[in-house]
């Protein structure tokens, strides 16, 4: 979550700087960089670090180090967690979307093809099916660094209504980076769906307070998950 900016109104821009000074930091760069509006995401839960969901979410994938290994018990914790929300949200995800005709994993910035949770969700069998319709593009991504060639469409298909899934959400740029490519090629991201939003709560006070917020309760499958459609 990144701090509100501080925008001086001049003129004729006095709306839109009021409106860019309640709008964090990752979404003015989204627009920016994309030209076009941020997603609106679905999220199962919250994390911070150090927590056992960050370590599930990091050592799932595995990282070559010795910290994060490749943990295969970590492999059916996410797949539990990604099951159980489409078990219980997922009909409510797709009338909210006014419809989903397929599902996209948004790839992975360096890691080799394919994304571990393209196996997971082909290991669900769900009604919908799951297209491998992105790959890593030429422009560089990263941490606040969304990029209209961060990703390129490599399969062809009729315009479709997409379910984008990602594991972590941190500041947006993959996510929409990746709804960007799709929607230049005739495709509309109707939902976008994370396992996961990372909170950073020693970078502002706003991100303590959310954290504060969202673990005032304890976690319900039945009501926790936020579910919205873009």
């Amino acid at each position: 979550m990144g701090r509100s900016a501080d925008l001086t109104a001049h003129g004729d821009d006095a709306d839109d700087a009021a409106l860019a000074s309640v709008v964090c930091e990752n979404c003015l760069e989204v627009r920016e960089a994309l030209d076009r509006e941020p997603l609106a995401l679905s999220v199962v839960s919250l994390y911070r670090k150090p927590s056992p969901l960050r370590d599930a979410l990091t050592r799932y994938k595995g990282r070559d180090d010795e910290d994060d290994p490749f943990d295969p018990a970590c492999v059916e914790v996410v797949r539990s967690m990604l099951g159980r929300y489409l078990l219980d949200h997922g009909d409510t995800l797709v009338e909210l979307s006014d419809g989903i005709d397929g599902i996209v994993v948004v790839p992975s910035t360096d890691r080799t093809p394919p994304h571990p949770l393209e196996d997971l969700i082909d290991s669900l069998d769900l009604e919908l099916p799951r297209w491998p319709m992105l790959a890593r593009g030429t422009g560089e991504l990263g941490f606040r660094k969304p990029n209209r060639n961060g990703y390129q469409v490599g399969m062809d298909r009729e315009p479709s209504r997409i379910l984008l899934v990602d594991d972590v959400y941190t500041t947006g740029s993959r996510l929409n980076s990746a709804a960007s490519a799709l929607g230049r090629n005739g495709h509309e991201t109707v939902a976008a769906l994370v396992l996961a939003r990372r909170i950073n709560t020693d970078y502002a006070a706003e991100a303590m307070e959310l954290w504060a917020l969202a673990t005032a309760e304890p976690f319900d499958w039945r009501t926790s998950p936020r579910s919205v459609a873009s």
